[in-house]
């Protein structure tokens, strides 16, 4: 289920992030969705992860395309999104 990045028609790539449903962090990934109504990204609030996370270089050829946080220990982890592109996140 792995999905590339795609070009619009101002050859801006969509972002990635991993799937939150993998057992290995970064086995498959998804494109980042936008919300039809607002434009925004999509965010899902309730589904989990079904990994533990673990930090990644960001020069890491199989990140290259993932979008990217620093966690309160300092270290890079990517985004997470479920099967719809929603990214997953907890407020």
């Amino acid at each position: 289920m792995s999905e590339n990045a795609i070009r619009d028609q101002n050859f801006v790539a969509s972002r990635l992030a991993v799937l939150n449903t993998d057992t290995v962090q970064g086995t498959n990934l998804v494109r980042i969705t936008l919300d039809e109504n607002t434009g925004a990204m999509s965010v899902n609030e309730t589904d989990t992860i079904s990994f533990t996370m673990q930090p990644i270089d960001s020069e890491d050829e199989n990140f290259k395309d993932c979008m990217m946080f620093v966690g309160s220990d300092g270290l890079t982890y990517p985004w997470v999104a479920n099967a719809d592109g929603q990214v997953l996140i907890e407020r």
